[in-house]
């Protein structure tokens, strides 16, 4: 009987193991040439702060939006790694490359650096629909941590139709990244 109990179980998680079909997706930065990504550490240091994201967001699963308010959680789709750490990572990325004259560092880091100033993004909403439509709602600001005040905020809001595949959605996620990066770095351009 004992045996009879073992060999289904093995079988069971043989089959299992066999059919999981997960695929992982990133968000990324958008291809661009070759640059000299080598810069000396500069005493203009901006942090980034660690991304909040909204809790049905922070999971390893990719959700997209089937209503208003009824959301899908893709079981075999899957971020490749913390999305809220894939969102900081590319914003450090891009804000970098549309500032050269900052460094740009993803907090926390290990060495003993100081920020005087630390941009803070939460993230209320980043999700796709079955058309396409990728929103993210959210808002970010620059905080002077010598002074203890923020220099500037911003509530956000982006739709940007895409395709309907995961792969495209990542993809429309991903440019819309790169919009908030370059409206985040013209809003610093005027401030500091």
């Amino acid at each position: 009987m004992y045996m009879k109990y073992l060999g289904a179980a093995l079988l069971l998680a043989l089959i299992t193991g066999c059919t999981s079909k997960s695929e992982f997706y990133q968000l990324h930065v958008p291809a661009e040439e070759s640059v000299n990504t080598t810069k000396h550490m500069r005493q203009n240091v901006i942090g980034v702060a660690e991304v909040e994201v909204a809790e049905y967001l922070d999971k390893p699963q990719i959700v997209t939006r089937l209503s208003a308010g009824r959301l899908h959680v893709h079981e075999e789709r899957r971020w490749a790694g913390s999305l809220p750490k894939n969102i900081q990572t590319v914003l450090t990325h891009e804000l970098s490359k549309e500032l050269p004259h900052y460094s740009f560092l993803s907090y926390p880091w290990e060495e003993p650096i100081t920020d005087r100033y630390r941009i803070y993004l939460t993230v209320d909403r980043f999700d796709g629909d079955e058309t396409g439509m990728v929103t993210f709602e959210g808002r970010w600001s620059l905080v002077d941590k010598e002074d203890n005040r923020v220099i500037t905020s911003q509530i956000v809001n982006y739709h940007e139709q895409g395709g309907i595949t995961m792969d495209e959605l990542v993809a429309t996620q991903s440019r819309i990244l790169d919009k908030l990066s370059r409206d985040i770095a013209k809003k610093i351009k005027g401030r500091l």
